[in-house]
């Protein structure tokens, strides 16, 4: 598997600072590092079984072989798991996994109490690239899709009424010159019945979402929204939105690590040492080619840089 690597971790100073700073939940040591004085939580804002909740427990994983520290995952609602790590400014020993929508498309669509900058934004290390299913034997190739949805247009399944879906979808007909018309759903789940059933012509879906009926031989999956192939073996040969000539690139459903306000250098240096020995590891490998990921790993200014061009993005598109 090709590991595309966008930034490296940018060094962090070290503070030669003694004893337990106010709110910490560790110690810094005379050395300049930092340790937990208990268990670690890993903040998921949502609940078991989903994409932040496999990354929380495969970091959260990863985070004891390398350290040696204990590690619990605790599942919140979405607003909640973000929120309570706001809520512990200068605390080390807590962190969260979020992504595009949490992070950037609900604080734009809401008064949710709090934005991306509010936290110590760690390390990007995941995309989730979306995918155009259909109903098995509804088209014949990607082609015939593109052609029917500049004839007399296409109903698409969408996740709620946000601009996260809208984005993607506004992407895919602006690219092919299509039709598509929006029919919201409340859950992928929703979703894939809506176009089992044949009430929609098509769903955008993350792959981890859709593989069993794909591999159930339910499902077609149309187009990939990615810059580059999965090596997912049900996913391997899917055409790219570019392979049909669309010259933009889409948005994508990224995954992230983050930290509460006010972290000390040493705190930071304690959890980027843990991600970076991650992403570097067998175990990284086999999250990403186990959900189907697209192995993004971007820290520091990039990552700066790299949330303020998604941001800006959501804010055009819901203008």
């Amino acid at each position: 598997m090709t590991r595309k690597i966008l930034a490296t971790t940018s060094a962090f100073s070290l503070l030669l600072l003694a004893g337990c700073g106010q709110g910490s939940g560790g110690e810094t040591h005379e050395d300049g590092t930092w340790s937990p004085s208990g268990t670690l939580e890993i903040a998921v804002g949502a609940q078991p079984g989903g994409g932040s909740d496999i990354l929380g427990r495969a970091f959260a994983s990863a985070v004891e072989e390398h350290t040696g520290d204990s590690t619990v995952v605790e599942n919140y609602d979405t607003v909640d798991g973000v929120l309570i790590v706001k809520d512990e400014p200068g605390k080390g020993d807590i962190v969260g996994v979020g992504n595009y929508s949490n992070m950037v498309v609900r604080p734009n669509e809401q008064d949710v109490g709090y934005t991306w900058e509010d936290y110590t934004q760690l390390a990007l290390v995941a995309e989730d690239v979306s995918y155009v299913v259909a109903k098995s034997g509804a088209f014949s190739s990607a082609e015939e899709m593109v052609e029917q949805g500049n004839g007399g247009g296409l109903t698409v399944a969408q996740v709620g009424s946000g601009a996260a879906d809208s984005l993607l979808t506004g992407q895919l007909a602006e690219a092919f010159d299509m039709t598509l018309n929006p029919v919201v759903y409340e859950g992928g789940g929703d979703s894939i019945r809506g176009v089992l059933s044949g009430d929609v012509d098509l769903a955008i879906l993350e792959a981890a979402e859709f593989l069993p009926q794909v591999e159930a031989g339910e499902l077609d999956v149309m187009l990939s929204t990615g810059a580059e192939a999965a090596d997912h073996p049900e996913l391997s040969d899917v055409p790219l939105a570019s392979d049909l000539g669309a010259e933009q690139r889409f948005s994508t459903q990224w995954r992230i690590i983050f930290g509460a306000p006010e972290l000390e250098p040493a705190q930071e240096d304690y959890w980027m040492d843990a991600i970076e020995a991650w992403t570097e590891s067998p175990a990284y490998d086999e999250y990403i080619e186990d959900n189907a990921l697209s192995p993004t790993f971007i820290t520091g200014d990039e990552l700066t840089e790299y949330i303020e061009e998604s941001e800006q993005n959501l804010l055009e598109n819901m203008e």
